[in-house]
């Protein structure tokens, strides 16, 4: 599968992406804000974006998520994040996101496979 990752956390960003090349996705992008994560689905059309919550300055990956979906809407987009709350999890929702929370490695893995999510 062909991902875009964004995560303002260095760090959380590469483990992600070592992560995702070992399962053997293909990272055709990363980001580090949610404008440069849409102009990368814009450009380069993978099959999903992996996008932290909270990607301060700018849009955050529930906005991401929303402008993505309106305008890319084959594009799977996971918001993987630490802050979950009734908020984000309805805005998440709003946006045709799915939400998991930061740690459940299985439940991303799952969600970038699954194709009824």
């Amino acid at each position: 599968m062909r991902l875009v990752v964004a995560d303002n956390d260095s760090e959380a960003l590469a483990l992600l992406v070592t992560d995702f090349k070992f399962e053997g996705h293909d990272i055709v992008g990363t980001a580090s804000g949610g404008e440069r994560a849409l102009e990368l689905c814009r450009e380069l059309k993978p099959d999903a974006l992996v996008t932290d919550f909270r990607m301060p300055p700018g849009m955050n990956g529930v906005e991401t998520a929303g402008r993505v979906r309106d305008e890319l809407p084959e594009i799977r987009v996971i918001v993987f994040t630490n802050y979950i709350n009734a908020d984000v999890a309805r805005g998440a929702r709003k946006a045709g996101a799915i939400l998991i929370e930061k740690g459940n490695l299985r439940a991303l893995r799952r969600a970038l496979v699954d194709e009824s999510t």
